[in-house]
């Protein structure tokens, strides 16, 4: 049986609406008391419940097992209005579906975040004596905003890395809110692991709602989402390092292929671009970052090595020098050597 319903923004008529149209489509009686749906055995037993922690910020519970199977689908808003951080600890795996592609998120390998925008369809599926443990935490984008524009606090005891650590993090907040989904899985390991354990503590957040009580859900959520900030700004930093020393590695060959064959055959742009497996664009770019000059300019630099080097150690005709370090003509030759060491290839010659 599917479930559809649409959530505009913060507040709780949505929850209002599903459960109307579960009365709609399922045997016997759901209601709704208190932020709290209740459900008959016949369809579920545990606990869900609904949660306004600011006019920004809300959350809704799961801890339930499916007593029959259900379909449950968040329609799209027609554009993005919020954000939802999805945390399935569900022991077992739930079907997920975004954008018509399926995933399993939950499960004791495959705890997992899922974050989506609001203008994307979500939903998940459960069978029939399956367990649905998960917590949705909903952002408006006033709230993610009010994150972005925080400045580090200014005192003379910060130090340059907490700068860096917050300029990181705003640049992951800034990415988060391009992508319209991602998962985050492996909850328990690294960082995960005191994502899990808050995420344990909220799922079975003892129900009465004081002032105290609604305050640590609060601080709770914060922290999750601190750590889910820090752990998606260590993996962007791991894969801008490791793509950087990847390309690293590919500029340096490239280096490696000049240094032993310029003087000995025409090496083109494009042979070299397909040699490191970039476009022309990102080479020209790269070699300039890397090595400190145009990868152009590095090939002329070893011919010209290599012209004197000949040139000191053999008596040649420049002529054939320059057809054999590949220049068009002699005379295009000696003005290259000229600039390049303030004499004349001849000159040169002739001193030796």
């Amino acid at each position: 049986m599917k479930v559809l319903f649409k959530k505009e923004g913060i507040g709780n008529q949505w929850l209002i609406d599903m459960v109307k149209d579960m009365n709609l489509k399922l045997p016997g009686k759901v209601e709704l008391k208190n932020n709290k749906v209740i459900f008959p055995e016949s369809i579920a037993t545990g606990t869900c419940s609904y949660h306004q922690l600011s006019e920004r910020l809300d959350l809704c519970i799961f801890n339930l097992t499916f007593n029959t199977p259900l379909w449950i689908e968040r329609a799209a808003t027609e554009d993005c209005r919020y954000y939802s951080m999805h945390i399935n600890c569900s022991p077992s795996q739930i079907s997920h579906i975004a954008e018509g592609k399926e995933s399993k998120i939950g499960g004791q390998i495959n705890s997992s975040i899922f974050w989506s925008a609001s203008d994307l369809s979500s939903s998940f599926k459960i069978e029939k004596g399956q367990t649905f443990q998960a917590i949705i935490i909903y952002m408006s984008n006033e709230f993610l905003q009010e994150v972005l524009e925080e400045e580090p606090t200014q005192n003379s005891s910060l130090e340059s890395g907490n700068k860096e650590c917050h300029l990181n993090d705003a640049t992951t907040m800034r990415r988060l809110t391009e992508q319209k989904h991602f998962i985050s899985r492996s909850l328990q390991t690294g960082i995960g692991k005191l994502k899990y354990e808050l995420v344990q503590e909220i799922l079975n957040f003892d129900k009465k709602s004081s002032i105290s009580e609604t305050l640590l859900l609060k601080a709770n959520i914060l922290k999750i989402f601190a750590l889910f900030i820090k752990r998606v700004a260590n993996k962007n930093n791991r894969e801008e390092s490791s793509g950087h020393y990847c390309d690293t590695s590919r500029i340096l060959e490239v280096k490696k292929i000049i240094d032993e064959n310029a003087g000995n055959e025409p090496i083109s742009l494009d042979d070299l671009a397909k040699n490191a497996a970039m476009s022309k664009t990102k080479l020209k770019t790269k070699f300039k970052e890397i090595v400190g000059t145009t990868a152009y300019q590095y090939y002329l630099d070893v011919k010209m090595e290599k012209a004197k080097t000949i040139l000191e150690d053999s008596p040649i005709p420049i002529s054939d020098l320059a057809y054999e370090l590949g220049f068009k003509s002699t005379s295009h030759f000696s003005q290259a050597f000229k600039k390049h060491y303030g004499v004349s290839p001849k000159s040169m010659a002739s001193k030796n």
